[in-house]
């Protein structure tokens, strides 16, 4: 083969890098926003079982399908953020929707919250360690891993803590913070998403934090007899 027959040859498929971010991060968002609005009681806390159909239908779904596009775009650190919280939400809703009776009925309902503040502290220190990329590609990015990190362990900790007023309000706590952390997830889902058409107009402040923007090309007009 010569080398102008290499030349010609037509590229491999290559995606653009980030290209799931935007549906994973937007997906993540949803599933976190409804939690929050349930922790915080916004709404009844008797349709706090929303959370279950969101989690599998949304929220596992899309960061299952964002993480394998970042994969294929050879973004590890997206990829593996986004198939890990996708088994997170699909796991937690299957622990309370399939799981949890069984497990009360075998011990009680005290050892099962025992059991699940664990498996949310787990995830708490998890995020956490997943933050320290996070803080290397943008703000956006690092302070969503932090707001998740904060409330998963306050969560943990109002579900080992005896039901009461103290386990209540940091259940409250902790269902604001992951509001907060589900609009944060949004903007960053939005700016990825619309950013690459509308000429990075969303301010993302990427690392390093020092560094100032480069200023966009002035934008000149064609001259009248090209128009």
């Amino acid at each position: 083969m010569s080398a102008s027959e290499v030349e010609t040859r037509p590229a491999g498929f290559a995606p653009e890098p980030g290209i799931g971010l935007p549906l994973a991060i937007g997906a993540f968002g949803f599933a976190v926003l409804m939690l929050g609005l349930a922790d915080a009681r916004v709404f009844s806390p008797a349709a706090g079982g929303i959370f279950v159909p969101v989690a599998f239908g949304t929220g596992a779904f899309g960061l299952g399908i964002g993480g394998l596009w970042e994969f294929r775009a050879n973004n590890t650190f997206g990829g593996t953020f986004a198939l890990f919280y996708s088994a997170f939400l699909l796991t937690t809703a299957l622990m309370l929707k399939v799981f949890q009776p069984g497990i009360v009925d075998a011990s009680s309902q005290a050892a099962f919250n025992d059991a699940f503040g664990a498996w949310l502290i787990l995830w708490c220190i998890f995020t956490f360690m997943l933050s320290v990329g996070a803080y290397h590609i943008n703000m956006p990015a690092f302070v969503a891993f932090v707001l998740l990190a904060v409330p998963y362990g306050i969560l943990g900790i109002a579900s080992i803590s005896a039901p009461g007023d103290l386990s209540d309000t940091l259940t409250k706590i902790g269902g604001w913070v992951l509001i907060v952390d589900g609009a944060t997830a949004w903007y960053l889902a939005w700016a990825l998403a619309v950013n690459s058409f509308i000429g990075d107009r969303l301010p993302l402040w990427p690392y390093p934090y020092t560094r100032k923007a480069a200023a966009p090309p002035p934008v000149t007009s064609k001259p009248a007899a090209a128009l």
